[in-house]
């Protein structure tokens, strides 16, 4: 079963997944609706379904213990749905099955334009950029076409409403107070202004390669003109995005690229029908962004992530800005953007449950750190 059509079942999908023998122990996911009043321009008002897939080991459910302080919700960057980004099924990428094994209960959403959350406007292919319709001359145009819909598809203010009903139905179903929270990329912004916003509902922050939070930014209330779908070919990703800032020996292990565009694919089989035989990535066009005062209102533990080929110093803003004493900042060596992707995802992974875990990082609740390519840490500052 495809995931758009998982999207159509009401009731929840449940299924057993086996982790490999190496890793032994077995997770149980399973893939929830969080209810939700649509504010997208597109169907305001409209009562929607929210995508969230969930990971949990086995034996808490069986026995029904569960510690209400280790739930955990995964946000994404703009491209990339969460399940396809925060689960890679490949060798011990899986980061949310990482932090199931050590006892959390892991979440993580597809926001409203990826994966089996809607996408209102975003099949018709004439709503996409004239400028990249030519990806789909044959597949499936004919011909350039006008728009249909000439705005863009939301604004991070509809955002942070998709996150909060995400953020209720996970703590209805799983009975915490809090939920700690992961944002990567585009998900900074997304993560921190709701974090802002919410602060009672959230335990502690990770941000992956936030993006920078700016002095007196202000949401928008409506999506500007544009257009609401933007598309990216495989060699875009790979070639233009991911290629320059590999530059360490090992840093991409061979097939885990083609392992990530299949489950990227999986999650969208519209996109794996346009453009290329090996199709396209469909997401929303989006006006993001989040403050430097909500970054400052921030008086919960946060750790920001960054690789070092990643602009650290422009990552690093969030870090500076955030209000609370309780904060670190890890730069990774040979990192990318797509650290979760690469060699040093063990590094993500271990640094991610330490701070949600136990509000620390080599032992510190404070400061800055280098983790050098062999996953050695030491203080930078």
């Amino acid at each position: 079963m495809q995931p758009r059509t998982l999207a159509r079942i009401s009731a929840t999908a449940c299924v057993l997944v086996f982790s490999t023998a190496a890793l032994a122990q077995q997770i149980h996911s399973s893939d929830h609706y969080a209810p939700h009043v649509s504010t997208l321009a597109a169907n305001a008002g409209q009562k929607v379904a929210l995508h969230v897939h969930r990971k949990i080991a086995s034996h808490q459910l069986v026995s029904g213990r569960r510690e209400t302080d280790r739930v955990v919700l995964f946000v994404h960057g703009a491209t990339t749905p969460g399940t396809a980004a925060f689960s890679l099924d490949h060798k011990d990428y899986d980061w949310m099955a990482f932090l199931a094994r050590a006892g959390f209960d892991v979440w993580a959403m597809d926001m409203s334009g990826y994966g089996s959350s809607p996408r209102p406007m975003m099949d018709d292919p004439c709503n996409v950029d004239p400028k990249q319709q030519e990806l789909l001359l044959k597949r499936p145009l004919t011909a350039p076409c006008a728009p249909h819909y000439a705005l863009k598809f939301k604004t991070i203010r509809d955002d942070w409403a998709e996150i909060d009903s995400v953020i209720d139905h996970v703590r209805s179903v799983t009975g915490a107070p809090k939920v700690s929270i992961v944002g990567w990329s585009a998900g900074g912004p997304r993560v921190g202004g709701y974090v802002s916003l919410h602060p009672d509902k959230i335990n502690r922050v990770v941000l992956y390669a936030p993006g920078a939070p700016q002095p007196g930014f202000k949401p928008a209330e409506r999506p500007e003109a544009g257009f609401p779908v933007t598309l990216q070919t495989r060699t875009r990703f790979e070639k233009d995005r991911w290629d320059p800032d590999v530059r360490c020996s090992g840093q991409v292990e061979p097939g885990v690229r083609d392992a990530l565009w299949t489950q990227i694919m999986q999650w969208d089989p519209i996109g794996a029908s346009w453009g290329p035989e090996e199709g396209v990535t469909r997401a929303p066009t989006t006006m993001n962004g989040w403050s430097t005062e909500q970054a400052n209102s921030l008086k919960m533990p946060v750790m920001v992530v960054v690789g070092e080929f990643d602009v650290p110093d422009q990552r690093r803003a969030a870090y500076d800005a955030v209000g609370n004493a309780e904060k670190v900042f890890v730069k990774v060596a040979c990192a990318s953007h797509f650290m979760l992707w690469e060699k040093q995802h063990n590094v993500l992974h271990n640094a991610s449950l330490e701070w949600l875990r136990d509000g620390k990082f080599a032992g510190a609740s404070q400061g800055a750190f280098e983790v050098d390519e062999q996953g050695k840490s030491k203080k930078a500052d």
